[in-house]
């Protein structure tokens, strides 16, 4: 069994986190996309529906993201620029579409971001086998 280094503990409970926020941000939207007329935008229940799919499809994979870092995966490096990088582009898309609200887009934006850095630090980079 490896040895679990903070950085490894580090970006399990954060992909672990995130994913599980982006699940539930992602059920919501999808549950609250047919009411999406009320706010008069005939394209806001397309864009919602929309943003509330790729939210769940980041969020089951940095689930399973989670997984890789946990067992030190070197393809979880990777995979882990990819989904933090589209992750902060969701939470974006939402604000300025005023899917999300300013709070949980800045949340997201800001856990996203810092696993970014966090994944580009040497020590990380060095024990995802990189």
């Amino acid at each position: 069994m490896k040895d679990r280094q903070l950085p490894v503990v580090v970006l399990t409970i954060l992909a672990a986190g995130l994913g599980g926020v982006m699940v539930v941000a992602g059920l919501a939207l999808l549950k609250v996309a047919p009411l999406a007329f009320l706010v008069n935008e005939p394209g806001s229940t397309v864009f919602a529906g929309i943003v509330g799919v790729a939210q769940l499809v980041v969020g089951v994979a940095s689930l399973v993201l989670a997984f890789g870092f946990w067992l030190q995966r070197s393809w979880s490096w990777g995979l882990g620029i990819s989904i933090f990088g589209l992750s902060a582009v969701l939470s974006l898309a939402g604000l300025v579409s005023g899917v999300s609200t300013l709070g949980s887009a800045i949340f997201l934006l800001a856990v996203s971001l810092l696993m970014l850095w966090y994944l580009y630090q040497p020590k990380t980079r060095t024990v995802l086998g990189r």
